[in-house]
């Protein structure tokens, strides 16, 4: 019995944690789409040299992402707070449907990400393409510098 228990608390646990770290995932940390589109312009016309079209199309793009997920945004945070409100009374049933809903959210977030750098990945010309790619694997290594064991991202 006390087994079960163990397992049951450790898995609880471990949802509540997943369904927080998605949470912030999918609310914009440091990477997400929720950054102001003219800034990432600019950033990658200064690394990638865009046309005046190219610019005009990234854009669109983002800022079409970011309309899409402004919703989602907005009830990841309401779904937050309450999770945070389960601390001090717990609700199996209630905590079960939330994380359900969070990971529907962060699966509509993750798509929409991806659709939208896909989107912008064949904006570019081949040239662009390669240092673009390269751009993303210096970022890559940089990152796995910053990992405790400074080793490359897990796969």
């Amino acid at each position: 019995m006390k087994t079960k228990w163990k397992r049951w608390l450790a898995g609880s646990t471990l949802a509540v944690a997943v369904a927080a770290s998605a949470t912030a995932w999918s609310m914009g940390h440091g990477g997400g789409m929720d950054h102001d589109p003219a800034r990432m312009i600019a950033h990658m016309t200064d690394r990638l040299d865009l046309s005046t079209e190219q610019q005009a199309s990234v854009e669109a793009l983002l800022t079409s992402a970011q309309q899409a997920n402004a919703a989602d945004r907005e009830r990841l945070k309401v779904l937050r707070g309450e999770m945070m409100g389960l601390r001090t009374d717990f609700d199996s049933g209630k905590a079960q449907q939330m994380s359900d809903e969070i990971g529907q959210i962060t699966a509509r977030m993750v798509f929409e990400a991806s659709k939208t750098w896909s989107g912008i990945y064949q904006t570019l010309n081949a040239e662009q393409q390669a240092e673009l790619d390269e751009l993303m694997k210096k970022r890559e290594a940089h990152r796995g510098k910053r990992r405790k064991d400074g080793g490359p991202a897990p796969q």
